[in-house]
């Protein structure tokens, strides 16, 4: 066996105005092999979520950090022999990975029975990865759940069924700490009740909107494309704002002094309502950077791949930044409302709509 080489793994830089991250979950553990590439450790900070890579494929040999521990960027995560070979660990590559994890989301969704780690009961090991972590959140001893996938396997559905059994289920209080994005937009939601707000409601006649967009989706059919209202409503905003470029500056305070700042472009900010991997769902706010540059092509290509990253769960803190001027869309309440909100390490006043 050739001499070990160790490497090591350290926090990554996630933009410029980060300098740590909590750890949420480790998918390997000490003594593993790792494929080059395999997610070894998510972590969170108070932008986004990510995963940490192998650099190189090895053998796992020390974890320097546990879930829930404070990192500053560039500090060791862990470290791994590059000289190990998957014959000298003696078996396989980590199952717990991100091509591990990536293999049982397909099977789970052709109606496959993946393989999933061993847990620590007969139930915990006939489920699927989903399964297991919403077992753990909602509270649900696997052992009593029947599995409707294929050898039994207990699938997500399984669990939100056997936790309800058809009426409300019985629950004790909990208290649990937010962390990363959801923390982040908590805590810019509560300081934005400190600086200069004014809200404005409008109720405006869309029936001319409304012909509009019916025509266009008829001339755009054969390209495979569709226009939704809040397409043409963020348009329209993007729009207004180079009439109007005051709308896009936004409030910071600077040694305790008050500024104004105009970036000089609007970066539109487009709420996606994400499911996560565990069931539960968030709110990301991804922007469209330099939106008042281009045309409604380049928008609209711009917009949709943006709502695709985000529901693949591939935005990055990039993607996650800068937002001057942003939009919601509340569904089914039909109403758009101008709310100024302030998101921390943007420097951004937000106007939902």
């Amino acid at each position: 066996m050739a001499e070990s080489t160790i490497l090591e793994v350290a926090m990554p830089e996630m933009g410029e105005s980060v300098t740590e991250g909590t750890v949420l979950e480790w998918h390997v553990a000490e003594g593993d092999f790792v494929e080059e590439g395999q997610t070894l450790v998510e972590v969170s900070t108070d932008k986004v979520d990510a995963e940490v890579p192998a650099p190189r494929a090895g053998q796992v040999t020390k974890l320097c950090v546990a879930p829930d521990d404070e990192v500053e960027v560039g500090a060791p995560l862990a470290e791994i022999d590059t000289t190990a070979t998957r014959e000298e660990t003696g078996g396989e590559a980590s199952g717990n990975g991100a091509g591990g994890a990536e293999e049982a989301a397909v099977a789970e969704t052709n109606g496959e029975a993946p393989e999933a780690a061993p847990g620590n009961g007969a139930g915990d090991g006939r489920a699927t990865p989903v399964a297991r972590r919403v077992a753990a959140r909602e509270g649900v001893d696997l052992e009593t759940v029947e599995g409707s996938g294929p050898g039994g396997k207990v699938r997500k559905e399984d669990v939100l069924r056997a936790g309800t059994d058809g009426a409300a289920p019985s629950r004790e209080a909990t208290e649990t700490a937010l962390r990363g994005s959801a923390g982040m937009l908590a805590r810019a939601m509560e300081e934005s009740r400190e600086i200069p707000t004014a809200t404005s409601f409008r109720t405006i006649a869309v029936d001319n909107l409304d012909a509009k967009r019916k025509a266009l989706n008829a001339a755009l059919t054969d390209r495979g494309m569709k226009l939704s209202f809040t397409h043409l409503v963020a348009w329209a905003i993007v729009t207004a704002a180079r009439q109007w470029p005051v709308m896009a500056r936004h409030f910071e305070l600077r040694d305790e002094k008050p500024f104004v700042v105009d970036d000089g472009q609007v970066n539109l900010g487009i709420a996606v309502d994400v499911e996560k991997p565990d069931g539960s769902r968030t709110l990301m706010v991804p922007a469209i950077e330099g939106a008042d540059g281009m045309d409604f092509a380049a928008f609209h290509a711009a917009y949709e791949g943006l709502v695709e990253k985000a529901r693949e769960n591939e935005l990055t803190v990039e993607d996650l930044t800068g937002t001057n001027i942003s939009l919601t869309n509340p569904g089914g309440i039909g109403t758009v409302a101008s709310v100024p909100r302030l998101m921390k390490g943007q420097g951004a006043i937000i106007a939902t709509g």
